[in-house]
């Protein structure tokens, strides 16, 4: 990660370079990236602390022109003020080098000021100064227990939310509960059956666990005989035409009797083969060789027209099959984990399309505000929330609020604003439903037609011909309550980038209906989904990595590799005081691994693999040994008694003064102290909280190494020592602020 004064060098240099040698910025820019012009340290700090080999581009320069080059790119960066912007103490040009000595006494003065005397919390906090903003992050469909891909999502919003905060944002935090929808009937429907069986929620399993399984069960079911008919619908099918083509073309067939005979005995077996894919596969290979190896041309000609006949039929009869199983094998999984369930659902689960049809009848009701249906779904999805929270409490995790898609207020606005859009002019009935046509809007509305460019907006349904309405609907209606209801300035929805075009026909829909502000400041906070290694996430399935498994699988390393290492001493150590922080360092490292890639790309994890993520361990590691040296200093707790610690070590400042950096780790810190304001500010920005996660992890490597070769308090030299334990004060404050927004646990001890 680079420092705050090499992103600054960085940025001068590229107008400087340009306006002194003629380089266009994309030249510059293109060497940068390929690391083909890069700032380093310099080998010997008489040279500077900072060095840019510039012979890629002098090199077609004759050599006895480069110190005037070098003169000219000198007297540009200081037009440009760099030496001000960038703490610069002194910059000169030798054989094709540009070194900088860093005026590192002024950024030490500013330290102690923004450390000491506390000056960073106003910078921070005059950043949001005061604006509301809503942040809607996980909600999460409530019929399964939280993945690793929802998890994402929490950490994510939850670390955006913390840093809002901490820059000063009056911050809400809501969990948008989509009860209404056809994954909540689902589950309700599935619910609804067992009761009848006397089956609920057994003692000893975590309900959100239970549910999920339940919700599965169901869809499996479903599938199977959905498929299943499916099956024989396709099978028919192409027994049909086989048979009207041999009826057909009895004379063609005589010129190719091999085939002829393949082609009635596989219509007449047909009755009496219960599983025909075997039979099938046969056929397919048979046809396809016959049609390769035929020599006569009347009899290849046949066996062509008889492929291209079924061909398409064996393909799709060959995919459908291939689902059929896998849902088969899910089902077998599932009903030897609790076969009771899964036997009771396969009973009373009738044909696909009966089931279908209760489901959309629970729906219909529930919209319509009958009782019974809503209780049961208001109360499925609340069990299923009680698994969520105490997941999420875990973590650290916990909102303001929840809103359920089924409150009378959001379900009444819904309702009204399909009749709003009705009178817009841009939506057409369509077998009875509503249809949104924004393709015609974004002739009309320049900010569609902008927010979907290249490409086409398109159209989508906002009510159904039953009349209920759809999630987008009521989407729309909850997003104006939530800029209504808590006067945001914004409000940011944590939504997985899939989503990408439902936000926008989202915010395109409030430009329409007229709701300029919340169409311009509805903030689609994009994050990619969670791949893992040999596993595919399928809430339908039942298959999916838990947020409870992760926290139990990281716990269970921490301890492992505890264990591991005092074996390997072939000591005897007291591991009482260490194993009860495994469980805090566990979720210090399970946030840390699901915000260490950037938001906008996919998270691979391997969890056979998990011992070997410990950032979150190394940052708290870094801050119990910060507090211990504070500790040994003054004989008082860091985390009590920090603005005592600071007074003190001003007194000592004030006495006997400070020295300037002498070594490259003191440097190092004082350039990430120096940043630590502007990488909050950045993050938030950008919407990329990772970040925080990069530069606490170098901070604290550095810190490290800072420990490893600077004495602190047996320094006796006095002015380098108050250096030292600046470098520790502010480290020690820098950290704690992180750790708080990335809801690492602030452990006093490992």
């Amino acid at each position: 990660m680079e420092s705050l004064i090499e992103k600054c060098l960085y940025q001068y240099l590229e107008e400087a370079l340009t306006r002194s040698l003629g380089f266009s910025r994309e030249e510059i820019r293109k060497l940068v990236e390929e690391g083909r012009l890069k700032i380093n340290r310099t080998p010997d700090p008489r040279m500077g602390d900072y060095g840019v080999a510039l012979h890629i581009l002098l090199k077609n320069i004759p050599r006895e022109e480069w110190p005037r080059k070098g003169e000219q790119l000198l007297e540009e960066l200081n037009k440009l003020g760099f030496k001000q912007e960038c703490r610069i103490l002194e910059a000169g040009f030798v054989n094709g080098y540009l070194n900088v000595t860093i005026d590192y006494s002024s950024i030490i003065s500013n330290l102690v000021k923004e450390f000491l005397e506390d000056g960073f919390k106003s910078t921070l906090s005059s950043y949001g100064g005061g604006r509301t903003i809503v942040v809607e992050h996980t909600s999460a469909n409530p019929v399964h227990p939280l993945h690793i891909g929802s998890g994402r999502n929490s950490v994510i919003g939850d670390t955006f939310a913390r840093l809002s905060r901490k820059l000063g944002f009056n911050v809400v935090t809501r969990f948008y509960v989509n009860d209404l929808g056809r994954q909540a009937a689902v589950l309700a429907y599935g619910v609804s059956k067992l009761r009848k069986n006397s089956i609920y929620p057994p003692q000893g399993v975590k309900i959100d666990h239970w549910y999920g399984m339940v919700y599965a069960s169901v869809n499996i079911i479903m599938m199977i005989r959905k498929l299943s008919n499916e099956l024989k619908i396709i099978e028919e099918e192409l027994f049909n035409k086989l048979r009207l083509y041999v009826e057909s073309n009895k004379e063609k067939l005589r010129a190719a009797p091999l085939l002829n005979a393949h082609l009635e005995s596989f219509i007449s077996i047909k009755p009496l083969v219960h599983n025909p894919f075997k039979k099938l596969a046969e056929f397919s290979r048979e046809i396809r060789r016959l049609k390769n190896a035929e020599k006569d041309p009347t009899g290849k000609q046949v066996a062509g027209e008889v492929w291209g006949l079924v061909a398409p039929l064996l393909e799709k009869f060959r995919e459908t099959y291939r689902e059929y199983l896998s849902y088969v094998k899910a089902g077998a999984l599932l009903q030897s984990l609790n076969p009771e369930v899964y036997t009771a659902l396969s009973r009373e689960v009738g044909s696909y399309e009966e089931a279908e049809k209760e489901i959309t009848s629970l729906m219909w009701k529930a919209e319509h505000r009958d009782p019974e249906a809503l209780g049961l779904l208001k109360q499925v999805s609340n069990d299923v929330l009680t698994g969520f929270k105490e997941t999420l409490s875990n973590y650290g995790v916990s909102f303001d609020g929840f809103d359920f898609e089924s409150e009378d207020e959001i379900v009444k606005l819904s309702q009204e604003i399909v009749e709003k859009i009705l009178e817009t002019g841009y939506a057409n009935i369509v077998d009875g439903a509503v249809e949104l046509d924004l393709n015609k809007a974004a002739q009309q509305v320049e900010f569609v037609r902008n927010l979907f460019a290249p490409d086409n907006p398109g159209r989508f349904i906002v009510r159904r011909s039953d009349g209920t309405t759809l999630y987008v609907t009521r989407d729309i209606a909850y997003s104006i309550i939530k800029f209504s209801k808590y006067h945001a300035e914004k409000v940011y929805n944590v939504i997985a980038i899939e989503q990408d075009r439902a936000q926008k026909q989202l915010r395109a829909a409030l430009k329409i209906l007229g709701f300029d502000r919340e169409a311009e400041n509805l903030v689609h906070f994009a994050y990619e989904m969670v791949q893992l290694k040999n596993m595919r996430m399928s809430g339908r399935r039942g298959v999916y990595y838990t947020m409870d498994e992760l926290l139990v699988d990281m716990t269970r390393t921490l301890v492992e590799k505890q264990l591991g290492q005092v074996q390997r001493k072939g000591v005897q150590e007291d591991l009482s005081s260490t194993l009860p922080y495994a469980g805090e360092l566990a979720v210090a490292n399970a946030r840390a691994l699901l915000l260490s890639v950037e938001p906008g790309k996919v998270l691979f994890f391997d969890p056979e693999r998990i011992g070997e993520f410990e950032h979150g361990v190394t940052i708290a590691y870094s801050f119990a040994r910060l507090q211990s040296i504070l500790r040994k200093q003054w004989g008082l707790e860091p985390l009590e008694a920090l603005d005592e610690i600071k007074g003190r070590l001003l007194e000592e400042i004030s006495k006997h003064g400070m020295s300037p950096p002498t070594t490259v780790d003191e440097k190092k810190l004082i350039e990430w102290l120096n940043a630590f304001t502007q990488t909050l500010i950045t993050a938030h920005a950008e919407m990329k909280p990772n970040r925080l996660l990069e530069y606490a992890h170098s901070l604290a490597l550095d810190l490290n190494r800072f420990y490893e070769k600077c004495s602190v308090i047996g320094e006796r030299d006095l002015r380098i020592k108050n250096l030292r334990l600046l470098l520790v004060v502010a480290s020690l404050i820098t950290l704690s602020e992180l750790m708080e927004i990335l809801g690492i646990p602030r452990l006093r001890r490992l």
